[in-house]
């Protein structure tokens, strides 16, 4: 687990408690630890949403006035509702808080800062962290991570990635050394052999190509499986990229006959063994960026136990990695690169439905990407104000947030998580945002993809989702020499993947300006991480930016830079 996504701890949260000078504060900070309530979702709470289910209380979620789920409410909490209800002269149908949730945050963050004075390691913690603390408590406590997601309103598992343990090596032999001692064939010592054969063979693919190959054919060869396949999304349906031990019609015969394991109920560590007329064949989700991408198919003697699961399910996500990480170097060092330029008339995005309700005009000034699913765009919106521009932002479905960072006579500079657009699609697909403008209802994206590739997939797929989407130019070009060495592809190499996102976004969104345009728990919200992760992600990538800027010097010894 994390330490630094659970950082409040039993000790901690009574040490926040007894910070808190009044009745709202303490109750604001149990709805956030013990019912897992987001600040939002706290100034709808009436009691009049309490219900009781088989001796236990429910209480009704609501966003914008619909019920979005029930979570479990502890019985002293919902005393110290009605406590507080009662003494504030509240009905059961008003809202207990008649405040804004940044209010709410606020004083979450004023008990933090007073309890840092005792305990300097609550200085910071945001309403965030107490959600964090509530999922930690109940993942302690045996609670399957699917019932935490849904008490919490998490809609992802991998949400709760850095409250849960990674597979690594040492928990994949004892796992496999457990009670039940049958392992993938050839038994427990091959099957550590194989694992780490595969992890060299994908450290020296330099391509998707290779890394497919790679994997299908230790699959068979080392590990000494029947048969191995790896396929990826394509659309709606999936195309096989290698094989070994099988023929490519076979494999697309079971992809056919099997069609809806590969659905969308195949999740990331969901492993499935279906009954073929080769015999049973292993589904291993292919995850990439916290995303299901592909499948690995292979084929096995009988079923799996739940250390080959937990084996095959670690083997999955490092293969993605190797996956994302190859696509990325290669954009890169790529000496030509292919630009498209594509024309969006979809009101579903956010730049082209606000230019044509606001009659304003739209400029990216910043992208981050952020865990696969969500773009975060900073954009410089002319012609509006700032109050508009946020008002149709909360009732845009593809936006999940969004918040105002400076104001000026004819507009403003916004923050925006952006979930729906051919912009993150174009992401997934290896490209480089280079630009977004919009006006008149129509946006212009523009976008960088490595090398002489085929773009007619990529199009298809995006005309496909988006019909008011059409390919405006496609142009080669010969990146510049500078790209190629020097200081950004030194600094690349040296940052990870997280680095580099809290450094991005943090510069975008004014965290260096002076006075800052936003705060670090700002920011951490924007990026759903808690803060300490972000601090952590952020001293490090600043560290290595003044590494690389001041030691120029490769002859000379350099300091060590922590990862």
């Amino acid at each position: 687990m994390d330490e630094t996504a659970n950082r409040i701890g039993e000790r901690g949260y009574e040490q926040l408690r007894r910070a808190a000078e009044t009745h709202r504060a303490d109750l604001v900070l149990r709805l956030g630890a013990e019912v897992g309530l987001r600040p939002a979702e706290m100034t709808a709470v009436r009691l009049a949403d309490i219900t009781e289910f088989e001796g236990h209380l429910l209480l009704s979620v609501r966003d914008d006035g619909e019920v979005v789920r029930e979570a479990y409410l502890p019985a002293s909490v919902e005393h110290d509702m009605r406590k507080y209800a009662n003494a504030a002269g509240n009905a059961d149908d008003e809202p207990l808080f008649a405040v804004s949730p940044r209010r709410l945050q606020m004083l979450v963050s004023e008990v933090a800062d007073r309890a840092a004075d005792t305990a300097p390691h609550l200085e910071g913690v945001s309403s965030r962290d107490l959600r964090w603390r509530f999922a930690a408590s109940l993942l302690d406590d045996g609670v399957s991570p699917d019932i935490v997601c849904a008490l919490g309103g998490w809609d992802r598992l991998d949400r709760l990635g850095p409250l849960l343990d990674e597979p690594d090596r040492e928990t994949i032999v004892t796992a496999i050394d457990g009670p039940d001692e049958r392992a993938t064939p050839g038994g427990t010592r091959e099957s550590i052999d194989w694992i780490g054969a595969i992890s060299e063979g994908l450290a020296a693919a330099a391509t998707g190509e290779a890394i497919a190959a790679t994997v299908c054919d230790h699959l068979t060869e080392t590990a000494g499986f029947e048969f191995a396949w790896l396929a990826e999304r394509t659309g709606d349906g999936l195309t096989p990229r290698a094989t070994a031990e099988i023929g490519e019609t076979a494999v697309e015969q079971q992809i056919d006959a099997h069609i809806e394991s590969f659905g969308s109920a195949l999740d990331v560590g969901d492993i499935r063994v279906v009954d073929d007329s080769t015999g049973p064949v292993a589904l291993i989700p292919l995850v990439r960026e916290n995303a299901v991408s592909g499948v690995i198919g292979v084929g096995t003697d009988e079923g799996l136990t739940d250390a080959e699961r937990t084996l095959f399910a670690a083997l999955g996500v490092q293969v993605g990695h190797a996956q994302v990480a190859a696509e990325r170097k290669r954009l890169l060092l790529a000496d030509t690169v292919t630009e498209i330029e594509f024309h969006c008339a979809d009101e579903r995005t956010f730049t082209a439905g606000v230019s044509a309700a606001l009659q304003c005009t739209v400029e990216l000034s910043g992208v981050v990407p952020v865990a696969g699913q969500s773009l975060l765009y900073y954009l410089t919106v002319e012609g509006a104000s700032a109050d508009s521009i946020l008002s149709y932002a909360d009732t845009d479905d593809g936006v999940t947030d969004a918040r105002l960072l400076e104001e000026h006579s004819d507009g403003a500079l916004l923050e925006v998580v952006v979930t729906d657009t051919p912009a993150l699609t174009l992401v997934e697909r290896g490209g480089r945002i280079r630009s977004v403008t919009a006006a008149d209802g129509v946006a212009t994206i523009a976008v960088e993809l490595p090398g002489k590739v085929d773009i007619r997939p990529t199009v298809s797929e995006i005309t496909d989702a988006y019909p008011e989407t059409s390919l405006a130019a496609k142009r080669e070009t010969e990146r510049p020499a500078e790209t190629e060495t020097g200081f950004r592809d030194r600094l690349s190499d040296q940052l990870s993947e997280q680095q580099e996102t809290v450094l991005r976004a943090a510069y975008h969104s004014g965290y260096f300006e002076w006075p800052r345009g936003s705060t670090a728990e700002e920011l951490a919200d924007s990026l759903d991480v808690s803060s300490p992760t972000l601090h952590n992600h952020l001293r490090k990538a600043q560290q290595k930016v003044l590494t690389a800027f001041f030691d120029d010097r490769p002859t000379e010894r350099r300091r060590p830079v922590d990862n």
